[in-house]
């Protein structure tokens, strides 16, 4: 059980070490570069390109503008431009387009079961589908224009895929699709895996499609029309007015801007919350700049207050970053078992690190096992904390635990965890590879007793590990025991009467050369050497003064007669007789499973 507690300390100190480790680079970059990551930079001393990567990851259509000014009042209007996201930019466009250029194709659907399975019973994300009709007729998109359309949603996680109707002539036959067109499906209403809607057209140019799949998103973002209204309904804490559904979501996200319509992103995040995050969009009049102050504004509105998103590290304005924010402060049951999965496995890792395996076979059981159990242990938790949840006790005492989550997710160090941990998905391997390192480093300089194995109650070494044997309940002797288990498996006669992985148990030490003992002549350990020793010598000088006495300990191994040398690892039986390690280990697998001075049961413990 040892091993557990080791690997859950090893744990919160890797935890720790990490978030220690980001705040030691971001003082290190602050004092190289001068400025915080967070500074914001005015768009008109970016690149043509610059400007318009950002309103392509903020999903801004910038069809019509032209020269760099008007690109750069477009996106000042959709919200500030910071330091850090400008230089995560190029990034993330080269990984997102790398990762559409490696994938094969989008979803092809297999017929009407696929369909159902992948787009209507899906009611939490977004589709879009190109409807192939039976007959000869080409597809509305070719393959070049279909990738560009690809590339452009893949930042707004909407999801892409291809339905041919010869598959299953009944599905288009009963919705309809006697045309080649394009099929947008997500979620209707504001309850949580409420029904889908399906939209169709037949837009061929890419801007036209994008324009389409903004304002039919833009939908499920609310309008506020006149401040009056945005006071009454959005900035009061508590809505008398607001019914039953609207009133549970407790989080709301209010974008004050003079754009007419949201950027693409946040059309985005309102079906990927939906039932769970109120969306909103106020288009500031002339008149309303004066009351509202600064803008473009991006407003979360919680229960317990309202902040502006984007102040701090790693809040940029794209739909990852809003997405990671929003799970931290408005979390659903997935998002709380996915980070226990996480840091279920981590714990594994530590772990296993801990156990002690002679063969490569073993140390793969043991990892095998302890991942397995791990998180059988976690699935069983959840299990019962699911039950639970339905309780009506339960629900207060959820609905304050999420609102610290909440209140811990809007501080100073909320935000820097959250931070490190986009970082950290970011760099995958170098997670991976820091964790393992870590364990590594830290098995060999945790302390650990002699007796140690390093596995606990719950580890691999259950399996393997001689287990008392059911005769010895009954009082009988190991000899009669292992002979009734002799007779009731005929095959053991060819094998060692005793599996001798009890060895493992034995106690082992390095080997110290012994070194004389000073005997004090008035001591009682004088009185009982002259008692035991015959020469009259030893037991005169005794009398007289203090003596130096050789340690009466076996220098040597009686099996391979070899003198033992400094450091070298030796065996102790239970009759207090040492050996090579190596040596006592050849004589007990040769099924000779007593000592070989005084045959006493090597398994069996001496009183």
């Amino acid at each position: 059980m040892r091993s557990a507690w080791v690997a859950l300390v090893l744990l919160l100190t890797y935890l720790l070490l990490v978030f220690l480790a980001f705040r030691f680079l971001d003082i290190m970059l602050r004092y190289q570069e001068g400025v915080l990551t967070t500074h914001t930079i005015n768009p008109i001393l970016l690149s043509v390109r610059q400007l318009k990567q950002l309103l392509e990851v903020r999903g801004v259509s910038y069809t019509g503008y032209v020269e760099k000014q008007e690109l750069a009042h477009l996106v000042e209007a959709s919200a500030d431009v910071v330091r850090d996201e400008v230089e995560e930019l190029g990034e993330v466009n080269l990984r997102e387009k790398e990762r559409l250029t490696s994938t094969p194709n989008p979803s092809h659907f297999t017929g009407a079961a696929h369909f159902y399975e992948q787009v209507e019973d899906t009611k939490d994300s977004v589709w879009l589908v190109q409807v192939i009709p039976m007959t000869k007729m080409d597809p509305l998109l070719d393959d070049y224009t279909w990738t560009i359309v690809r590339n452009m949603l893949a930042p707004f996680a909407i999801r892409t895929g291809i339905f041919n109707c010869r598959l299953d002539h009944r599905l288009c036959n009963s919705k309809g699709w006697s045309q080649p067109l394009l099929l947008l499906a997500m979620p209707r209403g504001i309850k949580p895996k409420d029904r889908v809607i399906m939209r169709t057209c037949q837009l061929t140019k890419t801007n036209a499609i994008f324009e389409w799949l903004r304002e039919q998103l833009s939908l499920r973002v609310k309008k506020v029309e006149e401040y009056s209204d945005l006071e009454k309904e959005w900035l009061q804490a508590n809505n008398q007015n607001a019914t039953t559904i609207e009133s549970n979501i407790g989080v709301k996200v209010l974008l004050l801007t003079h754009l007419l319509h949201p950027p693409l992103f946040l059309a985005a995040l309102s079906i990927k919350f939906t039932g769970r995050i109120t969306f909103g969009i106020f288009t500031v009049k002339k008149e309303d700049v004066s009351k509202v102050g600064k803008i473009p504004s991006y407003l979360i509105i919680t229960p317990d207050q309202t902040i502006v998103y984007g102040r701090r590290k790693m809040e940029h304005f794209n739909l990852r970053s809003m997405n990671s924010f929003l799970k931290a402060i408005q979390p659903e049951m997935n998002d709380f078992f996915l980070c226990s999965l996480l840091l279920a496995n981590m714990f594994a890792v530590f772990y296993f690190l801990q156990v002690i395996a002679e063969s490569w076979w073993r140390m793969l059981a043991a990892v095998l096992w302890t991942v397995v159990v791990c998180n059988l242990l976690l699935f069983a938790a959840w299990l019962v904390l699911y039950g639970a949840l339905h309780w009506p006790v339960t629900a207060s005492f959820c609905n304050w635990c999420l609102s610290a989550i909440r209140m811990i997710a809007l501080s100073e160090t909320g935000s820097l965890v959250r931070s490190d941990w986009l970082r950290l998905l970011k760099s995958s391997r170098l997670f991976v590879c820091s964790l393992f390192a870590f364990g590594v480093f830290a098995r060999r300089k945790v302390p650990r007793s002699e007796n140690e194995r390093g596995t606990s109650w719950w580890e691999i070494d259950c399996l393997f590990r001689q287990q008392p044997p059911l005769f010895s309940a009954i009082g009988l002797d190991p000899e009669t025991g292992v002979l009734i288990e002799r007779l009731a498996v005929p095959a053991l006669w060819l094998e060692p009467s005793l599996i001798h992985e009890y060895a493992s148990l034995l106690p082992t030490h390095k080997y110290r050369p012994p070194q004389r003992k000073l005997v004090r002549k008035d001591s009682p350990e004088a009185l009982q050497t002259m008692m035991d020793t015959e020469d009259d010598n030893i037991v005169t000088e005794l009398s007289r003064r203090d003596l130096l006495f050789d340690a009466k300990e076996v220098t040597e191994c009686a099996i391979c007669l070899d003198k033992y040398r400094s450091g070298v690892l030796l065996c102790t039986l239970p009759c207090s007789h040492n050996y090579h390690h190596k040596c006592i280990f050849t004589w007990l697998s040769r099924n000779n499973h007593h000592c070989p001075i005084c045959r006493w049961p090597a398994y069996k413990t001496k009183i």
